[in-house]
């Protein structure tokens, strides 16, 4: 879910102090301050206290509570409490997982205005194919009225892929002045390629567009699950096989906005010792989404990537999202666990085996860094939006010495994958 949407234009000074308490860090302040308003029927003090449930924020983790204050807040009426409350919704969290209640909430969000919802919903819409395009824009236009930065930063993207550089590049440099993580790696590659010293001589306003009345952006839709452009049969024996623009580059965009802020060194645990250390296999950055992070767009993309796999999301870890800058590479290596490991380890007991991986590209400007199939002698060059999947166990549930593979050092530039794997038996994706 989105944090960014969870702000007010004008707090009440009550309200403030709770607020001011949670940008301290002094989460139980917070709590206190926020309960004791949200006991007054306080709407925004609901919804802030939905979130502190939801991330665990000096509080337990815990969905039921941040789904009953999230509905309060959403019965007023509140556009970021109701796109909160379709979140949880869809996703399952705290309450029956109900896509079609959660796209009525979706809708009733995006009416009132609000421009994360409408943002969101513009996603939803680009997700459903190039019929629902220009809807997306038209939602992606309404929000970046009201200054939502990665709805400003989509509308660059489409700009991009037309090829008008001179009209991308003026939004794209606003975004990027506001923090936003794909925006400035777009920059970075049009820079190098522009001859562009600095992004703040490109935009210091953010761009205006004409008054755009938000219901006329809202068209009902139906939830369907978009297929690759076309796939490629690669080798029958690993059921390896390349789907192409599986992700709209916006789409892999959100997946880096969404991950940017939580990367972390690789790191891995030695058997013997249980020690942390740095992983002498994989020299990226990486992150794992827990439930309480995802949003339902992110869902939307993993359903995506689960289903050009034939597999069911419920089997699925938390999908990962590496990057990895110059030299930066994932030697040869099997994702499927050493058998005799998994035998011991009490997690691999009650999931099972990685049975399947899928690979997901989510940027292009950079050189190196293909995946290679040093057995198969097979390399597959990235692109952005392409997915590739393969088996990791043959019919007998051993490891297949077919699927070893690594993906090689970056030369130059950045690149960011998405990865999806597949146990034998649900239960990955819980909170632990």
């Amino acid at each position: 879910m989105d944090p960014a949407s969870m702000h007010l234009s004008t707090p009440s000074p009550e309200l403030g102090q709770a607020l001011d308490a949670l940008k301290n860090r002094d989460f139980s302040q917070a709590h206190r301050r926020l309960l004791e308003m949200a006991g007054r029927g306080q709407t925004d003090a609901m919804g802030y206290l939905g979130m502190l449930y939801l991330r665990g924020l000096g509080i337990p983790y815990d969905p039921t509570q941040a789904y009953h204050w999230t509905e309060q807040a959403a019965r007023e009426g509140n556009g970021t409490a109701l796109l909160a409350l379709a979140n949880l919704v869809y996703l399952g969290l705290g309450t029956l997982r109900d896509p079609e209640r959660a796209k009525a909430v979706l809708l009733a969000a995006a009416r009132t205005g609000n421009s994360a919802a409408l943002r969101t919903l513009g996603l939803v819409y680009l997700g459903l194919g190039a019929n629902w395009h220009q809807a997306a824009i038209t939602c992606f236009e309404a929000a970046a009225t009201l200054r939502d930065v990665f709805a400003t930063h989509a509308l660059s993207v489409i700009r991009l892929g037309l090829g008008q550089i001179d009209l991308a590049l003026p939004i794209l440099s606003w975004a990027g002045t506001q923090g936003l993580f794909p925006s400035l790696l777009r920059l970075k590659n049009l820079q190098h390629q522009l001859g562009i010293s600095t992004v703040r001589d490109l935009a210091i306003l953010p761009p205006q567009y004409p008054d755009r009345p938000h219901l006329r952006t809202i068209i009902p839709f139906e939830w369907e699950t978009r297929s690759a452009g076309s796939t490629t049969e690669c080798d029958t024996r690993i059921a390896l096989r390349i789907g192409t623009d599986l992700l709209h580059p916006i789409e892999c965009d959100y997946l880096i906005a969404l991950a940017a802020p939580h990367l972390r060194p690789a790191e891995t645990q030695e058997p013997h010792t249980g020690r942390i250390i740095k992983n002498p296999v994989r020299t990226s950055s990486a992150m794992n989404f827990p439930p309480n992070l995802e949003d339902l767009i992110l869902m939307r993309l993993e359903e995506r990537i689960a289903s050009f796999a034939g597999q069911h999301l419920e089997r699925a870890e938390a999908l990962a999202v590496l990057r990895y800058r110059p030299g930066e590479e994932y030697r040869p290596h099997y994702d499927a666990f050493d058998p005799e490991t998994c035998k011991r380890d009490p997690e691999c007991i009650r999931l099972g085996q990685r049975t399947e991986t899928v690979l997901t590209y989510l940027n292009d400007g950079f050189t190196g860094g293909a995946t290679d199939f040093p057995t198969l002698q097979q390399t597959i060059e990235s692109r952005s939006g392409q997915v590739v999947a393969f088996r990791n166990l043959d019919a007998s549930g051993n490891r297949m010495p077919l699927a070893l593979h690594a993906g090689l050092p970056v030369q130059s530039g950045e690149k960011w994958l998405a990865t999806l794997w597949f146990r034998e038996r649900p239960g990955a994706r819980s909170m632990g």
